[in-house]
Parts: C-alpha cells; structure tokens; sequence
C-alpha cells in the first residue's frame, strides 16, 4: 500500500509569508555559508490577533449584561407583557455574549465561526429593533405626568443599550472576520537564505 496517497496534504507552501535568513561570515571577513547561532520568527496568527486585539472576553460579557438588561427593563416597562420584538434580539446578544467570551477564551475555530454568524445576524436585528425603537421613543409628544416619564427614561435606556449593542456587534464582526476569513488556515513559510552584505 501506498503511503503517500493516505496522506493529505494539510500545509499550503505559499507567497504570503516569505522569511530571509541572513548567513554570517567567519571572524576573517570571508563570505562563508554559516547559520547564524539564533534567528526569531513571528508568525501574526490572526487568531491570536482576535484574542489579543479584539477583546472578545470583555465584549462578550458587556453582549450578555447588555442582553439581560434590555429583557429586564422591556419586563419592567410592559409590566408582565412580552415584546417579542425587543425580548428576540435580547436572548440573541445573551448567546452572542456567551459563544464570544468562549471564543476569546479557548480557541476553538469552530466556536469561533458560530459567534462570528451569530454576531452577524445580533448586529442585524440590534439595528432594527434600534430604528424601531427610537420611532416608538418619539411617539409622544407631551409629558405630562411623571410616570410617562419614567415610561420614557427607560425607553431611552434601551435605545441607547441597543446603540451600545450594535457597536460592539461590528466591532467583533470586524475582529472575528480577521480570525475567520483567510485562505489557509495552515500555511508553510518560504525560507530564502541571503549572504551578509
């Protein structure tokens, strides 16, 4: 039996990361082929760029906390009765939230896709119920007692925890697409080794 048709190929050679090794001289100055003792390479993972750069943990637990307010505050305001058009998108960011700090905790790239799709369709239904939401704040036109007022404040409230929901949406958007679309996820280095000017 044939080893090598067994074998898949799982590394890709390409040009996107070339390293060059620059070969010492002797200590009288001639051009010899010798390895220098040491030499670092640093590989930019861009997953690691996500976990690093991106804050997934922090972000993921202000979708959460952003998620368990809206749904406390929409309970408080309709006093038992659920709106469905802000309690969806609440649970959604909950979830978001959760897959979000896994995925800046371990690094798993599934759980990292699903919190990438996730946030996508969190980013979307945040923007609506946003627009919706500032319609429904601009509806009344006079406050005459303190408890519309109220009313009103914590209608506010949710609007701006929306807004704060739809940014961080797009700013992990922005990360995980990083950490997510490319090309090959394992890619060999071209080593071009160069003689010492």
């Amino acid at each position: 039996m044939n080893i090598r048709r067994t074998m898949r190929k799982t590394f890709v050679c390409d040009d996107s990361t070339i390293i060059t090794i620059c070969l010492g001289k002797d200590s009288e100055g001639r051009g010899l082929a010798m390895m220098p003792r040491e030499f670092s390479c640093v590989f930019q993972d861009m997953f690691k760029v996500f976990a690093y750069n991106g804050f997934p943990k922090p972000l993921g637990a202000a979708q959460c906390l952003a998620g368990v307010l809206i749904i406390t505050l929409n309970l408080m305001i309709h006093q038992g009765y659920i709106n469905m058009l802000l309690i969806f998108p609440s649970i959604l960011f909950v979830l978001c939230g959760i897959l979000t700090y896994v995925a800046g905790h371990v690094p798993n790239m599934c759980v990292t896709k699903v919190a990438f799709c996730l946030n996508i369709i969190s980013f979307l239904c945040s923007a609506v119920s946003l627009c919706l939401s500032v319609l429904d704040l601009h509806s009344f036109q006079r406050l005459t007692s303190s408890e519309l007022k109220l009313h009103t404040g914590i209608k506010a409230t949710i609007v701006c925890l929306l807004a704060m929901e739809s940014f961080i949406t797009l700013f992990l958007i922005y990360w995980q697409s990083k950490a997510v679309c490319r090309q090959h996820f394992n890619t060999l280095p071209i080593v071009q080794l160069k003689q010492e000017d």
